[in-house]
């Protein structure tokens, strides 16, 4: 009989990602503790052409498994013509790479 050891021990899972990820490249500043921090993005819009975004403001971030993939998701937001503009970027441990999703 199970006393609770080892039950539950892994990080629970968010499942499959909502909305569609569109590919970024970020700079990144990292503070003395290690703590990566996104500061602007480019990417491509649906014309094709690079756009970028400076003074991101990170209002949270947190390590997610999204389908058992380690993730580090950062809710942004910045002001572009005028606009207040919210979206999540997610950062893929595994892949090194950075993913855009804009909210509604």
């Amino acid at each position: 009989m199970g006393m609770g050891i080892g039950i539950n021990a892994e990080k629970p899972d968010e499942g499959a990602v909502r909305g569609w990820q569109e590919s970024v490249a970020c700079y990144v500043w990292f503070t003395s503790g290690g703590e990566a921090v996104p500061k602007r993005m480019k990417y491509k819009d649906r014309d094709g052409n690079i756009q970028e975004i400076r003074d991101i403001q990170v209002e949270s971030s947190s390590e997610k498994n999204y389908c058992g993939i380690p993730t580090i998701e950062y809710e942004c937001n910045c002001h572009l013509y005028g606009r207040e503009w919210r979206f999540r970027l997610l950062y893929y441990l595994e892949r090194h790479v950075w993913k855009l999703l804009w909210k509604e």
